[in-house]
């Protein structure tokens, strides 16, 4: 059985976020990114039918 999972990256909930001096944007230099937590369960739903 095959399983996909779609993830998506989002900036680490503790990083502190900067607008870009256009005003529309946000500096990403300093930011850490992280898997979407919701995601994450999903990675571990998925191991554990895998696992099965």
């Amino acid at each position: 059985m095959n399983i996909i999972v779609l993830l998506k990256q989002v900036p680490d909930t503790e990083t502190q976020i900067k607008i870009a001096p256009d005003g529309k944007s946000i500096v990403t230099d300093d930011i850490k990114w992280i898997m979407n937590p919701y995601d994450e369960f999903g990675v571990e739903e998925a191991l554990r039918i895998k696992e099965k």
